[in-house]
């Protein structure tokens, strides 16, 4: 019955097994959680599991075609067109879902996060406060060493310890209060427990942003502060997360800036006495670091290169720019 094979409704049948199984490939991903955790990878998986099932439902539907009687195959894209509609249900259900998560997140930017006890009863600025806020404190407080962002993706749970004893372990310390993360159904993370006197530095979970400045580092602890309003500092575990120094930081931030422009210069070499730069700009970005100084690429409002030059960038161990985490 290969003849079979070349009549439109073989070939309907053929269409509609591709797209019916290229859905079916996604939503086994989707159940299976294929994704999960890979970040921008996750989508590519996603997809490619439907491309799987695709290629599977084209041999499968050639073979039944050859093997299969025209009222079985009639059935068959019956059935297959049955498997669509309920994809396309499936997938809308779930997008409707999404979209009530991501307001009821958008309403959560505004609250407190869930706390627990803690024999810390200090009033605080709430975190949601500072979520939008890159640089309220960026050049007011001490500049310190650096950032260090927790690896929630590994660890759930990130321990405050204070009273260390030197030459201990972690292991041999005992936690004073923590953080809770939870993982969002379709990826990132949100906070689900926390103190209430905690005011991290930069807060954007909505981007996976959370990062505390860095006061000291020993060798199994980093001194963080914990609270930006009052500079209380806690201890994490060194090897809980990740420590950025500024230098490599600043290098991964999108854009710098002077708070008071018109008291700082652009150099045409890292030296004082150096020549200036007379072009006009909006933004810097960074491109190289040499101790006190920082080699930038000069940007209009659109974020076009106009130039390029030196600046110092600290001094005296403060900060003179401020520096924007994302666009």
């Amino acid at each position: 019955m290969a003849h079979q094979a070349v009549k439109p409704y073989s070939f309907l049948m053929y269409f509609l097994a591709i797209i019916a199984f290229f859905f079916l490939g996604i939503v086994y991903a989707s159940i299976t959680e294929a994704g999960k955790g890979q970040m921008l990878a996750g989508g590519a998986i996603v997809f490619g599991y439907g491309v799987i099932g695709a290629f599977i439902g084209l041999c499968l539907s050639i073979f039944t075609a050859i093997k299969a009687k025209r009222h079985s195959i009639i059935k068959i894209n019956g059935l297959l067109t049955l498997i669509i509609v309920a994809s396309f249900a499936y997938f809308y259900v779930n997008y409707q879902k999404r979209q009530r998560e991501k307001l009821e997140n958008e309403q959560q930017k505004i609250e407190r996060p869930k706390t627990h006890k803690t024999t810390n009863k200090a009033q605080t600025k709430p975190m949601a406060m500072l979520i939008n806020s890159d640089t309220d404190n960026q050049t007011t407080h001490e500049m310190g060493l650096g950032m260090f962002t927790p690896n929630f993706y590994e660890n759930k749970v990130l321990y405050f310890y204070s009273n260390l004893t030197h030459g201990k372990s972690v292991q041999e310390h005992m936690p004073t209060d923590s953080i809770t993360f939870k993982q969002r159904e379709y990826g990132g993370f949100d906070i689900a427990t926390a103190p209430p006197w905690l005011v991290p530095e930069h807060l954007k979970l909505d981007y996976d942003l959370l990062y505390f400045k860095v006061k000291s580092i020993s060798h199994d602890f980093i001194e963080v502060i914990v609270n930006t309003t009052n500079n209380q500092t806690a201890f994490v575990d060194r090897y809980s997360g990740k420590l950025h120094y500024w230098s490599e930081f600043l290098l991964g931030v999108h854009s710098i800036e002077f708070p008071e422009p018109s008291k700082h210069k652009i150099y045409v070499k890292p030296l004082d006495h150096a020549g200036t730069i007379a072009t006009s700009y909006s933004f810097m970005r960074p491109v190289k670091i040499q101790n006190d100084w920082m080699y930038v690429e000069l940007m209009d409002d659109n974020f076009n290169k106009k130039g390029n030059g030196w600046i110092r960038w600290t001094k005296n161990s403060k900060m003179l720019i401020t520096y924007n985490l994302l666009s």
